[in-house]
């Protein structure tokens, strides 16, 4: 038998942790943005973690010029004020949401304490809104970072909210979903409690 007092909570739970892994996706892939492909044919890409950029070699014989694009590794330069400011709105939001999941799997196996009682999904719906907000409010401020030397060098010519020779890629339409679902299901957590709260009174008088 579940621990949980009703199905809607098992819900909540799942799509809890689904939502978290989504977002845990979308910050470690480098496909926010997608660019135009190389003189090998590749793709260029970009996201926060790894250092992506596109190199121009010129022919001195011919003049042609040659666009190759690498990955090399974690990004270590952090220089752009607003790439921090990004970075450490989604990872708080990633984060905080992490550490909610993981409290809300020890909920499941203690339901009979009291540290555990019926305000638990109030609490979580804030907890997780909060998280939600914090998330979309990096995605919002994501545009600001398009005239960044690391977004020109694969998108050309973009700029703030032109996006020059780049689309959006699956990470940030990951991101905007996740973020979304989340708030709205941090509401859909917060009225457990008052239909378990209903429950448990009606159960008391009989």
């Amino acid at each position: 038998m579940l621990p949980y007092k009703t199905w809607r909570s098992v819900i909540w739970f799942v799509l809890t942790w689904l939502i978290t892994i989504g977002l845990i996706v979308s910050v470690v892939t480098s496909y926010w943005l997608e660019g135009p492909k190389d003189s090998n044919g590749d793709v260029s890409h970009m996201g926060f973690l790894q250092d992506c950029r596109v190199t121009e070699t010129t022919d001195e014989d011919s003049g042609d010029v040659t666009r190759t694009f690498a990955c090399n590794g974690i990004r270590t330069n952090f220089d752009s004020i607003m790439l921090l400011v990004v970075i450490s709105f989604l990872g708080v939001g990633v984060l905080s949401l992490l550490v909610l999941t993981v409290l809300s799997l020890v909920y499941c196996f203690c339901d009979q304490l009291t540290a555990c009682g019926r305000s638990f999904h109030t609490l979580a719906g804030i907890w997780q809104a909060t998280s939600c907000v914090l998330t979309m409010l990096g995605v919002f401020l994501f545009p600001l970072l398009w005239s960044d030397d690391m977004i020109t060098n694969i998108c050309v010519d973009s700029n703030m909210f032109v996006l020059g020779q780049c689309s959006p890629g699956y990470s940030l339409y990951i991101a905007i979903a996740c973020s979304i679902a989340g708030y709205f299901l941090a509401g859909f957590s917060t009225s457990l409690d008052t239909k378990t709260f209903r429950v448990t009174e009606f159960d008391s008088m009989e």
